[in-house]
């Protein structure tokens, strides 16, 4: 319980700090890390920013599982005995700030990236987030959908504003 606590005033000092500074930065991420488009928000107004694809059929990249913080966190093994890693993606057309229910979704996916197989409307918002599915001891386990780590933003709401989010194009 400590430890949680004192993440939660972590990510509350550097919201402060963030708002203090007028700054759009790189955000705390809770599950796997998108590489593209990167994860951002803005301290000035809660939820997330919208970052610009470069197309309405972007490939959306994340980290692969296991990250470099669960290798380094391993001091028993337990990595050596996952098996049949996938990843599942969703995304979420926005609304006010909010997701909808999900527009697109894959299950299964073998790489920590994928190519949308429909395209997305012209300049629209979306969100989207993508989880990791795996074997351990022949049990099927989840990573928890990834999120921006924000004080106050939790796991309670499925879909969350606090997904990664994307803006399309015009064209």
């Amino acid at each position: 319980m400590k430890r949680r606590l004192s993440r939660c005033f972590r990510l509350a000092v550097l919201s402060v700090a963030m708002v203090l500074a007028g700054c759009t930065v790189s955000a705390p991420i809770y599950g796997l890390r998108p590489e593209y488009p990167k994860a951002r928000f803005d301290a000035h107004r809660p939820g997330v920013v919208f970052a610009e694809v470069n197309s309405r059929q972007p490939t959306l990249r994340w980290e692969g599982f296991p990250t470099q913080g669960d290798r380094e966190a391993d001091t028993q093994g337990l990595l050596g005995r996952i098996r049949n890693v996938t990843y599942d993606l969703r995304v979420f057309r926005a609304e006010r700030g909010f997701p909808t229910g999900p527009i697109y979704t894959r299950r299964g996916l073998p790489a920590p990236s994928h190519t949308l197989e429909t395209p997305l409307e012209p300049s629209t918002e979306y969100f989207w987030t993508v989880r990791a599915r795996f074997a351990l001891d022949g049990r099927t386990r989840l990573t928890p959908w990834g999120r921006i780590a924000l004080y106050g933003s939790s796991d309670l709401l499925v879909p969350s504003r606090f997904y990664y989010g994307l803006r399309t194009p015009s064209k």
